[in-house]
């Protein structure tokens, strides 16, 4: 039970936010776990709050935390983690939200402005549908030196998932299902060599509608993907998991890329924090993916050239 009358529902928030319209109030949002305050929470709150008139804060629920941080997180409850913020005198309101990003209780709030980190920068997964209705994103300063992380003994399992063709091997507009058609793109082999002498796991999640086409079988992707992993592993290359949807673009799944059921299941069954993980990829859905689910991303193509660049990056 909260103690506050500053946490609201998400009902409650909607009819507060009727009331401060009618007085002309300039709403602003952030988000965030918010698992244990430090200094750098402090400093983006104020930031935020001098922005409008008032600071409504949605904070992501036990369950959301879990998905995206892992089995271990979060600390502290979200009633706590609640009473904690709206203690502070710069938080107006709180309010709770379940999915792993918050562009559903956005889209009830309509903020004014909506402030992130520079982590995500304006081209952040909210941007879209805050800028749908008027509002404008503001991206706060972030003290990269404060962090949950820092400040507890993180031992969350981090991954890298990486795109198929196009990312390791040369896409093929006639579909890539035969080994004799599978062919590495210079450089990715040596850059998963390296990215195996870290603790990320490696995650391949690839789009195969070419099943769902009738243009192969679940038999032969399953075969070229045996023979990728031996080759791989002659090269002392650790590959953890390999996931792929076979569906249609109409068949509207939920694992096909952009949606995001593969990392879903990834996180679950490898207990990810993905919030400390990457997804790497050639194709714009690859990018939103993983910008859906708080993974930080790299397109290829464009500043990245390739998967060896990519994986410096990632290093650095």
């Amino acid at each position: 039970m909260m103690k506050t009358s500053k946490v609201k529902s998400q009902k409650e928030i909607v009819s507060v936010i009727k009331r401060l319209r009618r007085s002309h109030k300039k709403i602003i949002t952030c988000n965030g776990s918010f698992d244990i305050l430090h200094d750098g929470h402090y400093q983006f709150l104020k930031e935020a709050k001098k922005q409008g008139d008032v600071l409504i804060v949605c904070l992501n629920s036990d369950k959301s935390v879990k998905a995206y941080k892992g089995p271990t997180r979060p600390i502290n409850s979200q009633s706590i983690r609640a009473q904690n913020l709206a203690d502070l005198d710069y938080v107006d309101y709180v309010v709770i939200f379940n999915e792993i990003n918050p562009k559903a209780v956005l889209a009830k709030i309509k903020p004014d402005i909506h402030c992130v980190g520079s982590d995500w920068g304006k081209d952040c997964v909210e941007r879209e549908t805050v800028e749908k209705y008027g509002g404008k994103i503001y991206v706060a300063k972030w003290l990269k030196e404060f962090s949950t992380s820092n400040i507890i003994k993180d031992n969350s399992v981090k991954a890298v998932f990486l795109d198929r063709d196009g990312t390791i091997n040369v896409n093929n507009p006639e579909y890539v299902y035969r080994i004799e058609d599978f062919k590495f793109i210079p450089g990715a082999i040596q850059a998963l060599k390296k990215l195996s002498k870290t603790n990320y796991k490696i995650i391949i999640v690839t789009n195969q509608s070419g099943i769902g086409r009738g243009y192969y079988t679940k038999a032969d992707l399953a075969k070229l993907h045996k023979w990728l992993l031996k080759r791989l592993r002659e090269e002392k290359i650790r590959i953890d998991k390999i996931y792929y949807c076979p569906h249609l673009p109409e068949d509207n799944c939920s694992c096909r890329k952009p949606k995001t059921g593969m990392i879903e299941k990834a996180a679950k069954d490898l207990g990810l924090n993905l919030s400390k993980s990457w997804i790497v990829g050639d194709d714009p859905k690859d990018i939103e993916a993983g910008k859906e689910i708080n993974l930080k991303t790299i397109l290829i193509g464009g500043k990245v050239k390739n998967l060896k660049e990519a994986v410096d990056v990632i290093l650095s």
